[in-house]
């Protein structure tokens, strides 16, 4: 069981994507930010530690796009996708754990839609799913992870096949889920159904990601009729959704930004942050407002 007592705030490093080209890094797709973890291993670490810097109390490793899949279609023999996606995961919680400087802080292994995380119909089926789900879950356990983190999963057969063939694992898994709309999952099923049929898997929490922050709203309303366990959202900061290479184009203000923040943290969220188009300044700003509320 996590310990996860006051609201905590996690440091989404999906946004280490966007961050690392806020940078002036290259990431071409597939691979998206996957091989920063070797080639800019020292910029990862740096974004974790500004991460932490501006009072995260949870870091997500930079695993998102780490899975032997990607490096094939990147155009790598199977057997060295498997070496290479091994070392990028390695590299990635290396990172995470050397940007580290509380005890208290935890680190969230990041495991993605194996597909593009916007196209649900890309879910490859379970017999594929079951064996690179349990692959990478296991690598990040027996890195050290606090937490495995299934995110910004918006297709409930990804979803089913990812949540059974971790069960039996000795870890806290949380599930975050990207939205349609405020009623339904990226794949049109239906939120309410979805929150029911989770309470079979051992879920610890349940979480919102990568939406915009009004269908991000909607939906708290339908996880807090549907759900009783520890809950929390990191919405992207985008005033629409990013483009296919991750970029957000308008951003809301920090201060629109933390508007947001504070009607989850009064609704009871254990866990805030922010997903795409986000950097250490809206981190910051959402530490404030939980610090703020804990004072009163």
């Amino acid at each position: 069981m996590t310990d996860i007592g006051m609201t905590t705030l996690l440091g989404k490093t999906i946004a280490m994507g966007t961050e690392l080209i806020r940078r002036g890094i290259e990431l071409p797709l597939p691979l998206w930010s996957s091989m920063s973890n070797i080639n800019q291993y020292d910029q990862v670490m740096n974004i974790h530690k500004d991460y932490i810097d501006a009072g995260s109390d949870i870091l997500t490793t930079n695993t998102f796009r780490t899975t032997p899949r990607t490096f094939i279609k990147a155009g790598y023999s199977q057997n060295e996708s498997k070496i290479i996606s091994e070392q990028c995961c390695n590299m990635a919680i290396k990172a995470a754990k050397h940007a580290v400087k509380k005890k208290n802080t935890l680190i969230a292994g990041s495991v993605a839609p194996l597909e593009d995380c916007y196209e649900p119909d890309l879910f490859p089926g379970n017999e594929f799913a079951q064996r690179e789900f349990r692959e990478l879950a296991i690598w990040l356990q027996d890195t050290g992870v606090d937490i495995i983190l299934f995110e910004t999963m918006g297709s409930w057969p990804e979803i089913k096949t990812a949540l059974s063939v971790t069960a039996d694992l000795q870890i806290p898994r949380w599930l975050s889920l990207i939205l349609k709309n405020g009623n339904t999952l990226l794949d049109g099923t239906d939120l309410t159904n979805v929150l029911s049929d989770i309470k079979d898997y051992g879920i610890e929490m349940v979480l919102l990601n990568c939406s915009l922050c009004s269908i991000t709203a909607d939906a708290v309303d339908i996880l807090l009729k549907n759900w009783k366990g520890p809950w929390g959202v990191y919405p992207n900061v985008g005033a629409a959704m990013p483009t296919k290479e991750g970029m957000i184009e308008e951003k809301l203000t920090i201060k629109e930004f933390v508007n947001e923040i504070n009607k989850y943290l009064t609704s009871g969220a254990k866990v805030v942050g922010a997903c795409c188009g986000s950097n250490p300044d809206y981190i910051s700003a959402a530490r404030e407002a939980i610090d703020l509320l804990a004072e009163n």
